[in-house]
C-alpha cells in the first residue's frame, strides 16, 4: 500500500472531549481552554473555527509547543501538508523533544515522499530520510503506535534499509496480525535478505486468507520458483490461468514449473496444446525447443528452432535454439556455424534483450569443446568491449580466462564481479574453487566459498568446491561431509565424484575410492581427465584388493 495524505488524515483523526462551557479568566487557562475547544470544533467539522481557536491559544501562549503539534495535526488531516510541516517544525523550535510534532512531521514528510512532492529542493529519497529520522524518535517497543511503526517499516523496506523492516514490520504486526499490506512488505524485506523461505510462509498465509490476492498469489509463484518448488509454483499457474486474462502467459509458465518438477512430458504436452492456440507464437515456440531437446528429442528441437526462423528470421531465438539443440548432440561445429556469423553481426537489439550474451556463451563454448580456447577468449572479450557492465559476459569471460589458464585475469576479473556485488554467489563460489584447483591462497578460498554458501545454502556445486578446498589443504576430516553430500546430490557429474575418489584414496579407504572413481569415468565425463582418473581408479582397486 501506498499512503497518501488522505489516507494520513483519516489515520490520524482523534475523538475530542467536548469543550468547556466557558473560558476562564486565568491566560493560561484559558489558552488550555481554547485548545481543548480547538479539538471540539475540529470534531464538529468546523474546521476554520478550530484553527482560530489553536491560533488564539497560541497568542496567550506563545511557546506551547503542544498546541502547534495539535495544529499540525489538523491541517494534515485536512490534507495540507505545507501547513501541516510548518506547525510541527515551529513545535519541535521550542521543544526539540515533541513526540506528537515529531510523530505528523515524519507521517506527512513519508506520505509526501510516495507522491514525489513536497518541500522546495526535497526530493522523494531526502524527504524519505527526514521521516525517518523523526519516526524513530517516535517508535520504540516501549512506545506503541501502530500508524507510525507500519510507515516507518515500509520506510525502511523502501530505503532498501531491511533489517530494521523487519524487525518494525514485526512489531507493528503483534497488534496487527494479518494486515495485508505489512505482511507482503515483510515478505519483500525476507526476501532480499536472502531468506525466501520465510516470505514463502507468510504469503502462504495471505493467499489462504484471501484468495482473491491476485498479487501476492503471483509473487508466491515466482518465489516458489526461486526455492525450487517447482510443483507448487506449477499449481498456482494453472490456477491463475483460469482466472486471468492472461492465460497463456500463466500456462507457459506452469508448463515451465512442470518441466523442472520433474514432468517434462507434462508440461511438453501442454506446451505442444499452446502452440496449437498460437502457431505463431516465437515465445512459446522457443520454450517448446527446449523441452524437447530435454527430453532428448533433438530433432523435434531443431525443426521447432527452424519454425522460428521461418516465422522471423530476425529474431535471435530461432538461431540459440538450434544451436543448443545442436550442442546436446555434440555437434560443436554446426554451432559454431550457427552463431559465428550472427555474434559479429548482432544487433542493438540483440544486445538490449539479453540475447547476444547468451550467443556470444554459447559460441564461446562451442569454440572451447572444439579446442579453440583462445577463440572463445576472442569472442567474449570483443562482446565485452560492447556490453562492458554486463555481470554475466564478465563471468563467461573470466572462466574463458581460466579455461586458457590466464588466472590472473581470470581472478582479477572475479573480484571485479564480487566488488561489484558482493552477494553474486556464483563469483565467489568459482574464485574460490579456481583459488583451490590452482592451490593458491587456500584460506581464503575457503572464505569465498563458505560465503556463496550462506547465500545458497547446500548447493551441492558449492559445497563440492567447499570439500576441494579443505582437500588441498589436507583437512580430510573437514572435506569428507561437504564432498559426500555433493556426490549424493549429483551422482552423475564426474569431476565431483573424483574429488570424492581422491578423498577416499587419501584416507586409505581404496574400496569406496575405486568406486568413486567408477562413478566419475561412467558419468558426464565434462572437464575430466578420463586417463588420470582411469589410473587412480585401477590403482585403487590394486590397494584394495591386497
Amino acid at each position: 500500500m501506498t499512503p497518501t495524505v488522505l489516507a494520513l488524515a483519516l489515520s490520524l483523526t482523534a475523538q475530542a472531549p467536548a469543550a468547556p462551557a466557558a473560558a476562564p479568566a486565568d491566560p493560561v487557562a484559558q489558552a488550555y481552554f481554547l485548545f481543548m475547544q480547538g479539538r471540539s470544533l475540529e470534531s464538529a467539522g468546523k474546521i476554520d473555527a478550530a484553527i482560530a481557536s489553536y491560533e488564539d491559544a497560541l497568542k496567550l501562549t506563545p511557546k506551547a509547543a503542544e498546541i502547534h503539534a495539535e495544529l499540525a495535526g489538523l491541517y494534515a488531516r485536512q490534507n495540507k501538508a505545507s501547513e501541516s510541516i510548518n506547525e510541527a517544525q515551529a513545535a519541535l523550535m521550542l521543544d526539540p523533544n515533541d513526540l506528537e510534532a515529531h510523530r505528523i512531521l515524519g507521517l506527512v514528510q513519508a506520505a509526501l515522499a510516495h507522491q514525489s512532492a513536497g518541500a522546495p529542493g526535497a526530493g522523494p529519497n531526502s524527504l524519505m530520510s527526514q521521516a525517518i529520522a523523526h519516526l524513530e524518535r517516535v517508535v520504540t517497543p516501549e512506545r506503541r503506535d501502530p500508524l507510525s511503526e507500519f510507515t516507518l517499516g515500509q520506510m525502511y523496506v523502501e530505503s532498501g534499509n531491511y533489517a530494521k523492516g523487519i524487525d518494525t514490520l514485526q512489531l507493528f504486526l503483534l497488534d496487527q496480525p494479518g494486515y495485508p499490506d505489512a505482511v507482503m512488505l515483510l515478505a519483500q524485506a525476507f526476501d532480499a535478505v536472502g531468506r525466501p523461505n520465510d516470505a514463502v510462509d507468510l504469503l502462504e498465509e495471505i493467499v489462504q486468507d484471501q484468495p482473491n490476492q491476485l498479487q501476492a498469489r503471483v509473487w508466491l509463484g515466482e518465489l516458489y520458483e526461486k526455492v525450487g518448488r517447482w510443483k507448487d509454483a506449477a499449481a498456482i499457474w494453472g490456477q491463475l490461468s483460469t482466472r486471468s486474462l492472461r492465460n497463456s502467459d500463466y500456462k507457459l509458465r506452469q508448463a515451465t514449473a512442470l518441466v523442472n518438477s520433474g514432468d517434462v512430458e507434462g508440461g511438453r504436452a501442454l506446451l505442444v496444446d499452446l502452440t496449437k492456440q498460437a502457431p505463431r507464437d516465437i515465445s512459446l515456440l522457443y520454450t517448446l525447443s527446449q523441452v524437447e531437446r530435454r527430453t532428448g528429442d533433438n530433432a523435434g528441437a531443431e525443426n521447432t528452432a527452424k519454425q522460428i526462423a521461418q516465422i522471423d528470421p530476425s529474431d535471435p531465438r530461432g538461431p540459440l535454439a538450434l544451436a543448443e539443440s545442436q550442442a546436446a548432440r555434440g555437434d560443436h561445429a554446426g554451432v559454431i556455424a550457427t552463431l559465428k556469423t550472427r555474434v559479429t553481426a548482432a544487433t542493438d537489439f540483440d544486445a538490449s534483450a539479453g540475447a547476444y550474451v547468451e550467443m556470444a556463451a554459447d559460441l564461446a563454448s562451442a569454440m572451447h569443446q572444439t579446442g579453440d580456447h583462445a577463440g572463445a577468449v576472442g569472442v567474449l572479450d570483443a562482446a565485452k568491449k560492447r556490453l562492458p557492465d554486463d555481470a554475466d559476459l564478465q563471468f563467461e569471460l573470466g572462466s574463458a580466462y581460466d579455461r586458457v589458464s590466464a588466472t590472473d585475469q581470470a581472478e582479477a576479473i572475479f573480484r571485479g564481479l564480487i566488488a561489484k556485488d558482493p552477494g553474486n554467489a556464483q563469483a565467489l563460489n568459482y574464485l574460490g574453487y579456481m583459488l583451490a584447483d590452482h592451490n593458491r591462497k587456500l584460506p581464503e578460498a575457503v572464505d569465498l566459498i563458505q560465503r556463496a554458501l550462506k547465500i545458497d545454502a547446500d548447493n551441492p556445486s558449492y559445497l563440492d568446491s567447499l570439500g576441494w578446498a579443505y582437500f588441498r589443504q589436507d583437512k580430510l576430516a573437514d572435506a569428507q561431509p561437504a564432498l559426500e553430500q555433493a556426490a549424493t546430490a549429483l551422482p552423475r557429474v564426474s569431476v565431483i565424484q573424483d574429488h570424492l575418489g581422491q578423498l577416499y584414496f587419501q584416507m586409505k579407504r581404496y574400496r569406496d575410492a575405486a568406486s568413486a572413481f567408477d562413478r566419475a569415468l561412467t558419468g558426464d565425463r565434462e572437464e575430466l581427465d578420463v586417463p588420470a582418473v582411469t589410473k587412480r581408479r585401477d590403482r585403487a582397486r590394486e590397494l584394495a584388493g591386497k
